[in-house]
């Protein structure tokens, strides 16, 4: 680790969770383990790691948060490593449970380590992301190298013997890290559950990318294919036009003010829109078979199938004007007031349309999946007429950052599909609820490279701990991402 003197240590309270397997609910710290089971231990990380600029007036270190628990770790066992992802560590400490309650089988280390700039883990101590001269550094590339370097320094500290093989998990962006890890850094990462990780959702792949496939998946989860009431899609269809139809009058627009609860008058129906859409695309992410906080971080529980459960207010056929907007503000509240606090809500402007914060920079420069910019077409999907925009992307992203995305530099990295069978112990998830398998791998490539499909699942819940509630498919794809583990391990 950069030798003991570039180590600080901070040990939290060391507990013992028991029969972690009985875990029943998907709330953080309830009946499994969490941070406080850990040790905290700050890494003297490079923050450039790929030209050396002695004038730079930027600190050439940071230092990175990273979780290790060794409760059941043995000498020659595995480490489980996580590759934290666009997010504060702990989320992922706090509910990926599929490395928890598996440890103890395996003799593993368990280790999770924080993306540069999100959480803690800052150039400027205190910080809650890059200053503008910083931006630069964000990248998946400069992560990934974070993770292999730390990942060399640490097993040279701990492990004595050259059977200490690294299984590296993630999911979401954290899935795609975990996946791109094991096909660039093949000799420190021995293999890879890559849950949830659309890897194809980059121009120039195989095959094709088409963004619309996304707002297609969370229609579906809105329609009676994924349960929810028949007339719902059809009447969120129908919204947009009616808001469109009252934001064109100064009084229509302060009835949509009012009967969507906004802290500011709506001056914008379409900024109005893509935040109601965005609840729903959270929902379908969050459609999860038992209450979750997961996707709110903690400051409030989604009921089970919260798409199901918003549609129930969207259930009358032919709702219409008013009533309809009434119905569709319900139905959105079950995520935008999951706090059930909120007195009002603050609509996004046009500069953080997004929604996204800065992994709207990583859309701007490598174009890391960001739906907000992803094609609907109102006929395909429950949404509007709203095709991708590359000219709006380009003006957007260099008014913010200015800069440009690098369109196909994804592609030329890792190739989609063509890359795939050149490498190996790779396993890619994807439950059919969520909106990101449209851009995940879904067949199988190799003996070794291997794609498993959720019907019931949702974003990346295989990686969850295990719940009452689970449907057998979603226990069936634990119990493979472990005999895929053991058969790697037993891979020399």
């Amino acid at each position: 680790l950069l030798g003991l003197d570039a180590l600080f240590v901070s040990v939290c309270l060391l507990l013992s969770f028991g029969a972690v397997a009985g875990a029943v609910d998907g709330r953080a710290g309830v009946g499994h383990p969490t941070s406080a089971n850990c040790t905290l231990q700050w890494h003297t990380q490079t923050t450039d790691h790929f030209q050396m600029d002695p004038t730079s007036s930027l600190p050439s270190t940071f230092q990175q948060r990273v979780f290790v628990n060794k409760q059941y770790w043995k000498e020659g066992g595995p480490i489980f490593f996580y590759a934290g992802n666009e997010g504060n560590v702990e989320l992922y400490v706090n509910h990926t449970g599929l490395m928890w309650e598996h440890a103890e089988e395996f003799n593993a280390m368990i280790v999770f380590a924080e993306h540069r700039f999100y959480g803690e883990s800052q150039l400027t101590p205190g910080a809650s992301g890059p200053s503008p001269d910083q931006f630069k550094f964000l990248t998946h590339e400069q992560a990934m190298a974070d993770y292999a370097t730390f990942m060399l320094e640490f097993k040279v500290e701990h492990c004595s013997s050259k059977d200490c093989k690294v299984i590296v998990f993630g999911g979401s962006y954290g899935g795609m890290l975990a996946a791109w890890l094991r096909m660039k850094y093949p000799h420190l990462f021995h293999g890879a559950i890559a849950a949830s990780a659309p890897i194809l959702f980059f121009p120039g792949m195989n095959p094709p990318r088409d963004t619309n496939n996304y707002w297609q998946v969370v229609t579906r989860d809105a329609s009676p294919e994924g349960g929810s009431a028949a007339a719902c899609a059809k009447n969120i269809n129908n919204a947009w036009g009616v808001i469109d139809s009252f934001g064109q009058t100064k009084e229509g627009l302060a009835t949509l003010s009012s009967v969507f609860h906004t802290c500011d008058p709506v001056t914008d129906s379409w900024l109005l829109k893509m935040f109601l859409a965005m609840a729903f695309d959270t929902m379908a992410m969050g459609n999860f078979p038992y209450p979750s906080d997961y996707l709110s971080g903690g400051n409030g529980f989604l009921p089970a199938f919260p798409v199901r459960a918003a549609c129930e207010h969207l259930s009358t056929p032919n709702l219409a004007g008013k009533d309809l907007l009434e119905a569709l503000n319900n139905a959105a509240a079950l995520y935008n007031n999951v706090t059930a606090k909120e007195q009002c809500y603050s609509i996004p402007d046009h500069k953080h349309v997004e929604q996204d914060g800065i992994w709207d920079y990583q859309w701007c420069t490598e174009l890391m999946p960001q739906e907000t910019y992803f094609t609907m077409t109102g006929v395909t999907d429950m949404f509007w007429d709203q095709p991708y925009n590359s000219t709006f992307i380009k003006e957007h992203c260099m008014s913010k950052y200015n800069i440009a995305p690098r369109t196909y530099w994804m592609a030329a990295q890792y190739g989609g599909l063509d890359f795939l069978p050149y490498t190996s112990n790779i396993v890619f998830s994807n439950g059919l609820l969520d909106p990101w398998s449209s851009g995940g791998v879904k067949t199988n490539i190799s003996d070794s490279v291997q794609a498993i499909i959720i019907p019931n699942g949702a974003h990346h819940i295989d990686l969850f701990f295990s719940n009452k509630d689970d449907t057998p498919d979603i226990t069936f794809a634990r119990q493979f991402h472990i005999n895929n583990i053991k058969k790697w391990l037993q891979n020399k």
